[in-house]
């Protein structure tokens, strides 16, 4: 016979506050870093925006158009990086190893592409002290650099892992029943989701507050 408890409405169901002890404490410290991370930039946008609608700009400029590109090269990083956990559960480490290859080299010319379209800005006289929309566009683009060079140091140092684990069959064996291995894999995707969509928020506000 079932128990009055187990009669009960919405018994067997966990609450809340019984999901978020479940999280791990290395995950949960990761969501309240991304939820940090994201109000700052949310006020430095706002910021960002009340600057531009209320300064008048003494030397107008257009967005670099390597911002386009980076943002391409973001995206289709993330969506490599999307599918290391799924090869991961089907013991697929050669192709989980090619993914995070192609996430690293994608984040790397994402970087690269940042960088070369500060200097398109500085050849086009726009300063990080002079132009108020300029100042901000440095300043929010490179603190986002800056949290993309710690995803791509977190996905550098898993590379490693698993090119070690996929090079023997025992290593191979143990990765695969780790499951803390799984957990940062799962952290780094959820990580770079937010990179994803930190930047696409960051481009389109650039690009009709110009």
């Amino acid at each position: 016979m079932k128990s009055e408890n187990q009669n009960k409405i919405g018994a067997g169901k966990m609450s809340s506050f019984e999901k978020i002890e479940k999280v791990p404490p290395l995950k949960m410290l990761l969501y309240i870093s991304m939820a940090g991370m994201g109000m700052l930039f949310l006020v430095l946008t706002v910021l960002f925006l009340v600057k531009t609608s209320n300064a008048a700009p003494a030397t107008p400029f257009a967005l670099p158009k390597l911002f386009s590109v980076s943002t391409v090269l973001i995206l289709v990083s993330g969506f490599f990086i999307h599918q290391v956990p799924s090869y991961y559960a089907q013991d697929d480490l050669l192709t989980m190893k090619k993914r995070l290859l192609w996430g690293l080299v994608l984040g790397t010319a994402f970087s690269v592409a940042q960088v070369v379209a500060w200097y398109e800005m500085m050849s086009a006289n726009i300063l990080f002290d002079g132009h108020p929309a300029g100042t901000f566009l440095y300043l929010l683009s490179a603190l986002h650099l800056l949290h993309v060079a710690g995803g791509l140091a977190f996905c550098s140092f898993l590379f490693v892992r698993v090119n070690r684990a996929a090079a023997d069959p025992i290593r191979t064996l143990v990765f695969n029943r780790d499951p803390y291995r799984l957990m940062q894999l799962q952290m780094l995707r959820s990580y770079w989701h937010f990179l994803d969509a930190l930047w696409i928020g960051l481009f389109f506000t650039f690009l009709f507050a110009l």
